[in-house]
């Protein structure tokens, strides 16, 4: 997510980020994906969960950061590998920095998720919840301001742009 904002802004001066997870798809037109005066979680809810917000905390599926607001938290951790723990992470790193989650209510927020079987070589992240208690330790650290990768390869199409990038970790 953080080389995908950071690569944005060599291409344009973007002022608002909408990250989503890709197998998430709106099901009303009236969620506009825009950002307001405090971040916005835009997929409330999910058939995954039976259209209801899982808990109060959760800030997953899709959501949106101005520049200003993505700075402030320091972007998304880097330190995330495998499945889990990241969402909470950003949730904790919002409400640590002051701000609080803005959500449209649950028939405009409605989504459904493509299914699909979890990627085999993506396996549950033994660490997350550790991580996750300890966002406030490192949310200085591990975030836009230590981000470390280099572009191997950028393929520009009509609609989307393809960046492979290489971060170093085996």
């Amino acid at each position: 997510m953080n080389i995908g904002y950071a690569e944005a802004l060599k291409e344009y001066d973007y002022d608002c980020f909408v990250f989503s997870d890709v197998d998430i798809i709106p099901m009303d037109d009236h969620n506009t994906y825009k950002c307001f005066s405090q971040p916005r979680h835009l997929s409330v809810s999910m058939d995954k969960f039976g259209f209801k917000l899982p808990y109060n905390q959760y800030f997953g599926g899709v959501s949106a950061l101005s520049k200003e607001q993505f700075l402030k938290i320091n972007g998304f951790p880097n330190n995330y590998w495998g499945w889990g723990g990241e969402d909470d992470d950003i949730f904790n790193r919002v409400s640590s920095r002051g701000m609080s989650i803005s959500r449209p209510d649950g028939e405009v927020g409605k989504c459904r998720m493509i299914r699909h079987e979890r990627d085999k070589l993506n396996n549950p992240n033994p660490q997350r919840f550790d991580r996750i208690q300890r966002t406030r330790l490192t949310i200085n650290t591990d975030g836009i301001s230590s981000l470390k990768y280099e572009v191997v390869k950028v393929e520009k199409d009509a609609l989307f742009t393809k960046i492979t990038v290489d971060v170093g970790k085996t």
